[in-house]
């Protein structure tokens, strides 16, 4: 009788577990659930209106089991974001939590500016200049038919962007435009006015510390408003006025 006993306590536990199992997988799947709230956190230069637009769609659906790859992807079609998390607030909230790309560099285009970040990619066309400045590229001629969220593959710009990579943040707050010529020589001119040429490289950070270092010198700040040029093409650096 021992054995019987303790085989009907088994199929009582075993049935229970899978009766508790069952109502749990309903229950997470009920109404419950059901996004109600989406909220948006992270953006600086997008509006939030944009990301919602993106997300239309997920309302109603399950918090716990919504496709998060599909939204995600759907999501990153936007130019200038990044990456995307996402965080549950139960039991109704959606959190979509937006990296969005930096801008470092604006490119002058026949009608207006177009921002672009560390890696080449067209983040907006801008008719007016924005309201923070970034150094601005010229001598970089891009393709018509590009547009925001491509990366614009050109090498000049590639170039000039591994430059702007290099510089210390304290002098590339005082750029104010690089240009590049058709052979990738490269010409800064500081807020200041003052006109460094640069020339050819892959490797600038020698150059462009030096050059930080000289325009940082108390002795060339008393005669800075003469400077016309700097020249660092040759060994040493040159001073023109």
């Amino acid at each position: 009788m021992h054995p019987k006993k303790m085989n009907t306590s088994f199929l009582y536990v075993a049935a229970l577990t899978i009766l508790l199992s069952l109502g749990l997988a309903l229950f997470l799947r009920s109404s419950f659930f059901s996004v109600q709230e989406v909220m948006v956190q992270g953006l600086k230069l997008s509006p939030e209106s944009d990301i919602l637009k993106l997300a239309n769609g997920v309302q109603g659906q399950n918090l716990l089991l919504f496709d998060h790859k599909a939204l995600k992807h759907k999501i990153l079609l936007h130019p200038l974001v990044q990456s995307v998390q996402f965080q549950r607030k139960l039991p109704q909230t959606l959190v979509i939590v937006v990296t969005e790309r930096t801008p470092v560099a604006l490119v002058v285009v026949p009608k207006g500016v177009v921002e672009v970040d560390a890696e080449g990619i067209f983040l907006r066309r801008l008719e007016s200049w924005p309201k923070t400045d970034q150094p601005v590229l010229t001598g970089i001629d891009l393709r018509d038919t590009v547009g925001p969220g491509q990366n614009l593959e050109n090498p000049s710009l590639t170039a000039a962007l591994n430059l702007l990579g290099q510089a210390p943040p304290e002098l590339l707050a005082q750029i104010g435009e690089l240009h590049v010529n058709p052979t990738q020589q490269m010409t800064i001119y500081l807020n200041s006015g003052v006109e460094v040429r640069l020339g050819q490289a892959n490797d600038w950070k020698t150059k462009l510390n030096a050059l930080f270092q000289l325009v940082s010198d108390k002795e060339y700040k008393s005669f800075e408003q003469g400077v016309r040029y700097i020249d660092f093409t040759a060994a040493k650096p040159v001073i023109g006025r």
